[in-house]
């Protein structure tokens, strides 16, 4: 959930996110010892399976950052 800001307080970064997934990223990644960067999908949907076989919205997103990851071998995905 995108945070409020409060008093005039600009967050930046994945402070600008609070709530139970954000959290649990922050502690995956902080147990894996790895960056990650929290945001916005640019199309602004969950994700659904289009006419192609793949997905787009969030999901989209995950798993070609996932594939990306898997064939470069990389922990630090952002």
């Amino acid at each position: 959930m995108r945070r409020e800001s409060k008093d005039g307080v600009e967050y930046t970064g994945n402070e600008r996110f609070e709530g139970y997934c954000a959290d649990l990223a922050a502690k995956i990644c902080e147990q894996l010892g790895i960056d990650y960067e929290l945001r916005l999908v640019k199309d602004n949907k969950y994700g659904v399976k289009v006419s192609n076989g793949t997905w787009n919205g969030m999901v989209g997103e995950l798993t070609k950052k996932v594939e990306v990851c898997s064939h470069t071998h990389t922990h630090t995905c952002t």
